[in-house]
């Protein structure tokens, strides 16, 4: 009996675990993800979880566009206390739109992103708030090259960002218009 009730407390918990790895088709045209209105041209497969969620194309290992919206300060940016001997980039609030980008850079390098670098930053707005744009170059350990577009604001003393990266010689090319289009719809 004790043993037949363990087994179905460990078959429940495992069922709440992978529901939250699930992936969900994103179909084009409006969406909202975690209170970000978006508009998206493409098709795309989902997973995350409520404030993190990721879209990918072809894998998550080739493109994703990352969406984080309001995490707080003191969360950690892109699961970086996941990795051994990583204390984590931590959100804080109250920085200036260069201090935001310095912050992504270095949550970037932590994640495991090599040679991280700002190639263009403009204003820009997300949700209505003051918000900065950016590309960047960077690298897997590998050597593999990517690039990837930057959409991100602090201004509520919150971080929400649109992030997408993809392999400079054929993904990135392929969907930055799309993704371009995905940045300029997002409220």
């Amino acid at each position: 009996m004790i043993r037949q009730t363990r087994t179905r407390v460990a078959l429940c918990a495992l069922a709440l675990l992978l529901s939250g790895c699930a992936t969900q088709l994103v179909k084009t045209g409006p969406q909202s993800v975690d209170g970000i209105a978006l508009d998206s041209p493409l098709t795309w497969t989902s997973f995350g979880s409520k404030g993190e969620r990721v879209w990918t194309r072809d894998g998550s290992p080739i493109n994703t566009l990352r969406i984080i919206a309001d995490l707080e300060p003191g969360r950690p940016l892109f699961g970086t206390e996941r990795r051994v001997g990583v204390e984590g980039v931590r959100f804080a609030k109250g920085l200036s739109r260069v201090a935001t980008l310095e912050l992504i850079v270095e949550g970037l390098r932590a994640a495991g992103w090599d040679n991280v670098e700002t190639v263009n930053t403009e204003p820009a707005t997300l949700g209505g708030k003051p918000a900065l744009r950016a590309e960047l170059t960077l690298a897997r350990p590998s050597g593999l090259r990517y690039r990837a577009l930057l959409l991100a604001e602090s201004a509520d003393d919150t971080l929400s960002l649109l992030l997408f990266t993809a392999p400079e010689e054929h993904y990135f090319g392929r969907d930055r218009a799309a993704v371009e289009q995905i940045f300029a719809s997002a409220r």
